[in-house]
């Protein structure tokens, strides 16, 4: 049975322990598992024992790893679990974390969801974009309808981007199909766009 030859504060990272078994072994412990376990110099670990500390300290590591992931920026759920994996903690693991902030409330896919959908509103995408957003981000599909009410309405957001182009540019066909190709690339509707172009058009109109 793998006995432990010592113990040792990490270095590098607070609250972290270094594990050293006489197999060669290098185990990476937090607190919790310290006292859990009863680590100490010459404890031998079996087999069912030495599985559970690993489990454990992985779960330890994972959720010190997602816990600063999503102190840096909001990430939905699923997001945070495929960081986690892609960072090499285990799918299990990364997963448990990802529940345990869950639980804290720290991460919040209903309230992601709405603040991705009016961070792109408020840069002038429309609707197809942000849903294309929620879907990059892989935010459920049932938090996608409540999220989309905080977007404003097509014809105003296509509305205020028009104004905002020709505050400084002269109205003319090409331009207008310009602007128009543009707001379909941001995701907005024909039947918006077309909206939003019928006063210009009109104004168009008057000097021929």
């Amino acid at each position: 049975m793998p006995r432990i030859e010592r113990v040792e504060p990490s270095k590098h990272v607070k609250g972290r322990y270094l594990v050293f078994l006489d197999t060669g072994t290098l185990l990476k412990v937090g607190e919790q598992e310290l006292l859990d376990f009863g680590l100490r110099p010459g404890q031998t670990l079996e087999g069912e024992e030495l599985n559970r500390l690993i489990s454990s300290s992985q779960d330890t590591a994972a959720k010190a790893r997602a816990a600063k992931m999503i102190g840096a920026r909001p990430l939905s759920k699923n997001e945070l679990v495929n960081r986690l994996v892609s960072k090499g903690e285990g799918a299990a693991s990364a997963q448990r974390a990802a529940d345990w902030l869950e639980d804290l409330g720290a991460v919040n896919d209903g309230e992601y969801a709405k603040t991705v959908v009016r961070h792109y509103d408020r840069m002038g995408y429309g609707p197809q974009k942000l849903r294309d957003e929620l879907y990059r981000r892989k935010v459920p599909r049932e938090y996608w309808e409540a999220a989309m009410e905080e977007a404003r309405p097509q014809e105003e957001a296509v509305e205020s981007f028009l104004a905002a182009k020709f505050r400084c540019r002269e109205v003319t066909e090409q331009e207008l199909q310009r602007q128009a190709n543009a707001l379909r690339r941001r995701g907005f509707g024909w039947e918006a766009i077309r909206t939003g172009l019928s006063r210009y058009e009109a104004e168009l109109s008057r000097w021929d």
